[in-house]
């Protein structure tokens, strides 16, 4: 027999049940974000990251100039990923590409766990913790793969950690006393705890060295640059409105201007800058990372939901609002609706500032608990174990996403790359942009060909105007998309009118490698095919030779049709990166309209 007490909730029983449910809770959530953070296909410029990276370390030197091109030979190079692609190499040279799998995994869960913990030892609880955490890994997973640009997010994260560790005590509170919109209902700090701490500004002198890291890795320190001079000249004023604390002001105005300072330590010094106003200051509308069109996908539908979950938090809070973070939110909600690229800095920030708003919004909805009575033991054990297998199915899911890195078969042209080097077509190259890289990996380099003598070079790559000039860009767009009136299109007022042949003839170039879907290149490859050879063809890609030297029979390099494939065949399967296959010595591969599956391709 039982008495009405056996299903009262104790402190110890209360503790045991909730402890542990609330911590498989939290993994589950851990995991799933950092699944939403692991998408394992290659990134376009990956095998250019890593080749730039492995060239500085063969040559112990920075290039000063365009490299693997035939286009922009001589032309300046500001290459502001050096860093990056440095430990990219090294990476992929010591542990294989899972290395730069599971590094790209470690580098999401410690912007996980940052937001994660924050929340939760600022008193948010489990729900709002996760909620937050969960929508920033959702509108992260988009940007994060590896590329150098997980240099800025991850050292945005610090910047941020940083900011809300110097000025614990001083922020979440409105200090511009001449600029009052509401009064908190939220009781405020006494005004001995309500101060800036001298020993944690001296923490900020960190942002110091960091700035100097961020800038030798990626040009999104800039981002970095506008937010921390915003945030430390907010503060300054602050401290002033709340009583003349300009010594603090001053401190902070410095430490603004050495972080700037700190940004001229790079190979180019204030050439950087420079030419980063320069091409910051033109518009990159071919580029969907730069324009407003992720917006307006099921991308975009993350950003938006956090938007508005930024908005409802911050407007039904009770709590009293920062001004400096309000500023700098806004500042960078701003920008992620002007470049699509700049949202994952506006995700994290939210993920830091918005969590004691969003639960003082919820409280004031939330309905008190009615009972306080424990659950039934076999619902106990139930709710622990749907958990358990929820994490299990999770985590089996995480593992297989950082067991390989791959490269589809039917987003890169995998056996059009491989019939070029088994059959050593090679020479002067016009690739689709965000195949060239792959290209100077698998055609130009030393690392994956064993005759020099059959190098090639590209007309243009992802690389763009850091190593090319506008007028060869806007070539190279001329003959992807030619006059498309869908296209938006930003081109140099000295360049030519639009002509998508000009690329098959600037530079004499000797092979055409393009994409078949989602261009224009398929139809102006045929407008001259008087001049030029079909020699392989499957559903995504063709190769093209000049006719005076694939079609001519007394040509050394002459290619007969019993050699050429060409079918309309498409794979969906996947190949392991760098997608390479070493050069099968005395192969002959006969004429077939059966896609052909290689192995995983080795390191």
């Amino acid at each position: 027999m039982t008495t009405g007490i056996d299903n009262k909730l104790t402190r110890g029983q209360a503790a045991r049940f909730i402890t542990s449910v609330d911590l498989l809770y939290l993994v589950i959530v851990v995991i799933a974000s950092a699944l939403a953070m692991s998408p394992n296909v290659a990134d376009p410029d990956l095998w250019g990251h890593v080749q730039f990276g492995r060239d500085v370390l063969a040559s112990h030197s920075i290039a000063d100039t365009t490299s693997y091109s035939f286009t922009a030979a001589g032309y300046r190079w500001i290459n502001h990923e050096n860093l990056s692609e440095i430990a990219m190499a090294l990476v992929v040279d010591y542990c294989g590409p899972l290395g730069l799998v599971v590094g790209k995994f470690l580098l999401s869960l410690f912007v996980i766990l940052a937001i994660m913990c924050f929340n939760l030892k600022q008193g948010t609880g489990i729900v709002v913790a996760s909620i937050l955490t969960l929508l920033v890994a959702a509108n992260l997973g988009y940007h994060w793969s590896i590329r150098p640009q997980l240099s800025s997010f991850v050292a945005f994260t610090v910047l941020i950690l940083l900011l809300q560790y110097g000025f614990a005590g001083w922020r979440d509170h409105w200090h511009l006393k001449f600029l009052r919109f509401r009064k908190s209902e939220a009781q405020r700090l006494p005004q001995e705890e309500h101060r800036i701490s001298g020993f944690r500004l001296k923490v900020l002198w960190l942002l110091v060295p960091l700035f100097f890291l961020w800038t030798n890795s990626h040009g999104g320190f800039v981002a970095g640059i506008a937010v921390a001079i915003a945030y430390l000249g907010m503060r300054a004023l602050e401290a002033i409105s709340e009583g003349g604390g300009w010594t603090v002001a001053g401190r902070l105005i410095m430490m603004a201007a050495l972080i700037g300072i700190v940004t001229l330590a790079n190979p180019y010094g204030a050439g950087l800058q420079m030419w980063l106003l320069e091409s910051l200051g033109s518009p990159r509308p071919e580029i969907s990372d730069w324009s407003t069109s992720p917006l307006f996908s099921s991308v975009g539908l993350k950003l938006w939901f956090l938007i508005g979950v930024t908005g409802v938090a911050l407007w039904g809070s009770r709590r009293e609002h920062d001004a400096t973070q309000s500023l700098i939110l806004a500042l960078l909600f701003w920008q992620s609706i002007a470049h699509f690229r700049h949202a994952p800095f506006f995700a994290i920030a939210a993920g830091f500032w918005i969590g004691p708003h969003l639960k003082s919004t919820l409280d004031r909805w939330a309905k008190p608990a009615a009972s306080t009575e424990l659950p039934p033991a076999w619902s106990q054990a139930l709710l622990r174990a749907g958990l358990i297998l929820l994490m299990i199915v999770t985590g089996s899911m995480l593992g297989n996403r950082l067991s390989d890195l791959q490269v589809r078969r039917d987003q890169f042209p995998v056996d059009a790359i491989d019939f070029m080097r088994q059959h050593g077509l090679h020479g002067k190259l016009v690739v689709s942009y965000d195949w060239a890289q792959y290209s100077i990996a698998a055609l130009c380099s030393d690392n994956y060909l064993d005759d020099p003598n059959q190098k090639s070079q590209v007309a243009f790559d992802g690389r763009f105007r850091t190593c090319y000039p506008q007028p060869i860009i806007d070539m190279h767009f001329d003959f992807l998309y030619g006059n498309a009136p869908s296209m938006q299109r930003h081109r140099d007022a000295q360049s030519l009118d639009v002509d998508p042949a000009r690329v098959l003839r600037f530079g004499s170039p000797d092979l055409v490698l393009l994409k078949r879907q989602g261009e224009r290149t398929e139809k102006h490859m045929y407008d001259n095919k008087q001049e030029w050879a079909l020699l392989y063809q499957d559903a995504i890609a063709q190769v093209w030779g000049r006719s005076t030297t694939y079609d001519n029979l007394e040509h050394p390099d002459h290619l007969p049709d019993a050699m050429r494939v060409v079918h309309d065949k498409r794979a969906s399967d996947s190949v392991t990166w760098p997608a390479i296959r070493p050069v099968q010595k005395h192969a002959t591969r006969r004429k077939t309209s059966q896609f052909v599956t290689y192995p995983t391709y080795p390191e």
